[in-house]
């Protein structure tokens, strides 16, 4: 880490530099019907350490990374940013706090304004906060858009000048550039072609070590987040079901749901391959939520119990927690 960032975070390596603690989010769609986006989240990311957030479309993942950057406030729960709940403030003093947590999202095109040229885009959290004279912000702008892999010259560059990949890279510049201590990645990578994903993760980790960010990534490919994360967490309708080292999960998998994601990741040798069927049907209506484990009747494993009674996150060994029943009876055999 550098002795800049050093200065820059004041949050020691190792500690939760950002937690939601019992988040709740529902979405009303009328007739007193409510989508159940999240429902009762906990989870931290450390300094110095990447979190990643993984599950199917529609599970949470993008509600809760809103809600950790303060763009969508919860219905219930808590979320700090080291020792500070940011869910008591006003909206005023939370803008104060804004700089310390930025997003990257999804889309690195649609994300960046079509009618600036790139060194406005990096800029403009710098005149946002009023950081620096103009002669240090157009600097600092260079100086990030250097430090993420995009040449000086191009600074005067519109973003359709631009590839995806090269979008995407001027979108961390800009979450950069109040020196956050926590990043949200909001699938970084799922529209950029697979000869550019390496580059942008790998991007993303040296950024993380250099600057001992907090960093939360938030993807649907277990496989990808296999390369770039310290430990996983795993979604299943608004909930954790499974959260441990990237090891732990990836190795030992003691969710069904997780299993079933693990299986969908594509093998490069038949005798890598898993014997395990797919996961199959889809998941219960978020507005219509069933009484027992949510995961149940896709399940190859469930009982009676299962179909009945909810199961809570639990600590199963060490910093592993599941949501699952029969997690100490599974036998997770298969090979990775």
């Amino acid at each position: 880490m550098s002795e800049e960032a050093k200065a820059l975070n004041s949050l020691q390596e190792g500690t939760e530099a950002i937690r939601a603690e019992n988040l709740v989010r529902h979405f009303p769609i009328g007739k007193g019907r409510k989508v159940h986006a999240l429902n009762g989240v906990s989870l931290g990311v450390r300094a110095g350490e990447t979190l990643a957030l993984v599950g199917e479309s529609g599970c949470g993942k993008s509600t809760l990374g809103r809600l950790m950057v303060g763009l969508d406030r919860p219905d219930e729960g808590q979320i700090f940013l080291g020792e500070e709940e940011l869910t008591k403030l006003s909206s005023k003093e939370l803008r104060a706090r804004r700089s310390s947590v930025q997003m990257i999202f999804q889309d690195p095109v649609t994300s960046l304004d079509p009618r600036w040229n790139i060194e406005a885009i990096v800029r403009e959290p710098l005149d946002n906060f009023g950081i620096g004279t103009t002669a240090e912000r157009k600097e600092k702008v260079i100086q990030l858009l250097e430090r993420v892999g995009i040449r000086a010259d191009q600074a005067e560059c519109y973003p359709h000048e631009l590839s995806g990949g090269q979008c995407q890279r001027v979108g961390i510049a800009r979450a950069l550039s109040l020196s956050p201590h926590v990043i949200v990645a909001d699938e970084p990578v799922s529209a950029l072609d697979v000869s550019v994903r390496a580059q942008v993760v790998n991007l993303l980790s040296d950024l993380r070590d250099d600057m001992g960010l907090a960093l939360l990534f938030i993807s649907h490919d277990i496989g990808l987040v296999a390369h770039v994360s310290d430990r996983i967490a795993v979604m299943y309708l608004g909930e954790i079901v499974e959260i441990g080292d990237t090891s732990q999960v990836l190795n030992d998998a003691k969710h069904p749901y997780t299993m079933g994601l693990l299986d969908a990741v594509p093998k490069t040798h038949p005798s890598l391959r898993r014997q395990r069927s797919p996961l199959e049907g889809d998941p219960p209506s978020p507005t219509d939520l069933p009484d027992g484990c949510w995961f149940a009747e896709r399940c190859q494993f469930a009982k009676a119990q299962c179909r009945s009674t909810h199961p809570q996150l639990r600590r199963l060994d060490g910093t592993r927690s599941v949501a699952c029943h029969l997690a100490d009876t599974i036998k997770n055999t298969e090979t990775n």
